[in-house]
């Protein structure tokens, strides 16, 4: 836990900024529960509505499983902040580290678009001194979106400093194959009806270089189901 005490020591020095930075791109799951501030809709008037990852035993699997798997298939409920957790982790790919294309992947654009936003959030409530990316003896301040005069993007977050975006894709697995990603992630997969095409296209080229992880709620009788209930062979 973060101390008031602690926090002004870390306004004040750059050197411990530089430590804090380090550690954060070191380990994904203190930087979630200690800096990442999601949405709270259950909110009282009494309460920040702004709160970050809850220190909970499946979150740090989930964390582990994410940063070791090649492909990760994780069914959802509710309350237990999947899709906050995964957007999180993905920015914390394309922020902490350089050359990241991530695709995202949704029933529609919308429903990826709202996905960016909340990814958004999670960054717009960081730290200034964590939006920066440090190479070597160099510091480099990460702005999204320039293009856009650092407003959200339809669809796009991009740090170009860096060259690291998270964008939308449309479903199946042809418009993935014309470009290099680093990872693909499929948000509800089992209600896109391309999804069985996606896999079966992205493959070959998952066991070289790309990642994929599906996130949905459970729907029986679907493709996503049969992945997660062993009943499809991988």
């Amino acid at each position: 836990m973060i101390t008031v005490e602690y926090l002004d020591k870390l306004n004040k020095s750059t050197e411990l900024q530089a430590l804090e930075w380090d550690k954060c791109k070191n380990d994904p799951y203190y930087w979630m529960t200690t800096w990442a501030r999601t949405i709270n809709t259950h909110y009282t008037e009494w309460e920040d509505p702004n709160k970050t990852f809850p220190d909970k035993e499946y979150l740090r699997i989930i964390v582990d499983k994410f940063i070791n798997s090649k492909i990760l298939f994780i069914p959802k409920t509710r309350q237990m902040m999947l899709s906050w957790a995964m957007i999180a982790l993905f920015l914390h790919e394309v922020q902490f580290h350089e050359a990241k294309m991530v695709a995202f992947q949704s029933k529609d654009k919308d429903s990826a678009d709202y996905l960016i936003k909340r990814l958004k959030t999670i960054w717009d409530n960081e730290p200034e001194f964590l939006k920066k990316y440090h190479k070597n003896w160099e510091v480099i301040k990460l702005i999204p979106n320039p293009q856009n005069k650092w407003l959200h993007t339809y669809c796009k977050f991009d740090l170009p400093m860096i060259d690291s975006m998270i964008i939308w894709v449309a479903q199946g697995g042809d418009v993935l194959r014309m470009h290099t990603f680093s990872w693909v992630f499929s948000d509800e997969a089992a209600f896109q009806p391309e999804m069985k095409s996606a896999y079966t296209g992205l493959k070959p080229t998952l066991s070289w270089w790309w990642r994929l992880v599906c996130v949905s709620t459970a729907e029986g009788n679907t493709w996503f189901d049969d992945a997660i209930t062993d009943s499809l062979i991988m």
